[in-house]
C-alpha cells in the first residue's frame, strides 16, 4: 500500500471506469480500485517530465471521451449507481451478464457485506448503456483494422 504524500505534490488524478490513477510530482502514477488503498501503478520514464506525462494522459481520455460518448455515459451512470469503490463490482456484473439486469440486481443489492443500493431499473438503463458502448468500442475497432 503506498501514501500519496510519500510521493510529494499531486498533479492531477484522472477517474476511468473502474479505477483512478494519481500523477504524482515524483513521477510515480498510483492507481486506486475499489476500496483498497494507494498503489504504485507505474512510474514515468526517465527524462519525462512528470506534468507532461499527466497531460498527456489527460489529453488522451478527454480523447476517448469525444469519440466515445456511449462510453461516458455508461461510465457516468456506473458512478451514479456505485460511486467509485464500488464501481468495479457493477461493472464486473454487467460485463458478465448484460442480457440479465434481474440477476446484476440481485448479485449487488443482496450482498449483505458490500450491497449497492439500487433498484432494477437504474441496472437496466445501465445494461443498455453498456451494450451501445460495446457496440462504439467494436465500430472503434473494425474502423481501426480497416485503416
Amino acid at each position: 500500500m503506498a501514501k500519496l504524500s510519500v510521493h510529494g505534490p499531486e498533479i492531477g488524478r484522472i477517474h476511468y471506469t473502474t479505477y483512478t490513477c494519481a500523477h504524482m510530482a515524483d513521477g510515480h502514477i498510483l492507481r486506486k480500485s475499489g476500496s483498497g488503498g494507494w498503489k504504485i501503478y507505474k512510474k514515468c520514464k526517465a527524462g519525462v517530465d512528470p506534468r507532461t506525462a499527466y497531460e498527456n494522459a489527460l489529453k488522451r481520455y478527454s480523447e476517448q471521451a469525444q469519440t466515445r460518448p456511449a462510453l461516458v455515459a455508461y461510465r457516468t451512470a456506473l458512478h451514479d449507481i456505485a460511486g467509485r469503490s464500488k464501481a468495479w463490482k457493477l461493472h464486473l456484473a454487467v460485463q458478465l451478464m448484460p442480457d440479465d439486469p434481474d440477476g446484476i440486481w440481485a448479485e449487488v443489492h443482496d450482498d449483505y457485506t458490500d450491497a449497492i443500493p439500487c433498484d432494477v431499473s437504474e441496472v437496466v438503463e445501465l445494461c443498455r448503456l453498456y451494450k451501445a458502448a460495446e457496440r462504439e468500442r467494436e465500430a472503434a475497432a473494425q474502423h481501426t483494422a480497416t485503416a
